[in-house]
């Protein structure tokens, strides 16, 4: 069904099949933040068994894009008041990324490891350890693939946008 990598489809499928099974208690603060993640999903040669993936997102300050130093807005820029704010804010969202996967990898940023067990034992065993350690600023993902897990982390970043925007 889905056989090419960059198949817009593919990706959509992958994005839409994430689960985010928890969220950070807290949400992103004006500044710097860091989002921690754990990330399940089944090895590519052996799908009963898990890849869990260890990391952090860097959640840069708030940046107010304005199209000009004299106050131009948007709206008289394009010549439509109704197109855009006057300011628009953005953030940068940045993650390690490994593209083997074969390998055991540590680093402080990134942690990705090959289990025994299978991907739902994994996640629960994961819940379970930030519940006893009251860990409040960690998400939870399962991912269907864990070759594209950038796709997965994406969903996690937009779940937690809409959770910030809609505050």
């Amino acid at each position: 069904m889905f056989g090419e990598k960059h198949d817009p489809e593919f990706l959509k499928h992958l994005f839409d099949e994430t689960e985010i099974l928890r969220k950070p208690v807290a949400g992103i603060i004006a500044g710097y933040h860091i989002l921690p993640y754990i990330l399940v999903g089944p090895q590519e040669d052996q799908p009963t068994r898990a890849v869990e993936i260890r990391g952090k997102i860097k959640v840069s300050p708030r940046l107010v894009l304005a199209p000009g130093r004299a106050g131009q807005t948007y709206g008289e820029l394009f010549q439509d008041e109704g197109l855009m704010d006057e300011a628009l804010v953005a953030r940068i969202f940045s993650f390690a990324y490994s593209s083997r996967h074969q390998v055991t990898l540590e680093s402080e940023d990134l942690s990705i490891k090959r289990l025994e067990r299978n991907p739902q034992a994994q996640i629960e065993r994961a819940l379970d350890e930030l519940a006893m350690r009251e860990v409040i600023n960690t998400g939870v993902i399962r991912a269907p693939s864990i070759r594209f897990y950038p796709v997965s982390l994406d969903r996690f970043i937009t779940e937690i946008l809409d959770q910030e925007f809609r505050s």
